[in-house]
């Protein structure tokens, strides 16, 4: 399996279990606490897996571009 490829799903994964974290934040605010974690914690959870999703979306591109050119990773 090429890398482009496992950077994409991690990073769609990543993606999408940083929006629930946000969307459990926003419900934390209205009831003190999401599974133990509180709102804060929550959001600053939800903007690392941002971050980290839109870090492996770049690589993706970086390693398509790469294997497009036929350079060996």
């Amino acid at each position: 399996m090429k890398l482009s490829k496992i950077f994409h799903v991690i990073g769609a994964i990543v993606g999408w279990v940083g929006v629930i974290a946000l969307l459990s934040a926003w419900f934390a605010s209205k009831n003190g606490l999401v599974l133990g974690m509180s709102e804060t914690h929550l959001f600053m959870d939800a903007i690392v897996l941002v971050l980290v999703a839109i870090w492996l979306q770049l690589g993706t591109i970086h390693h398509m571009m790469l294997e497009k050119t036929g350079e060996k990773i």
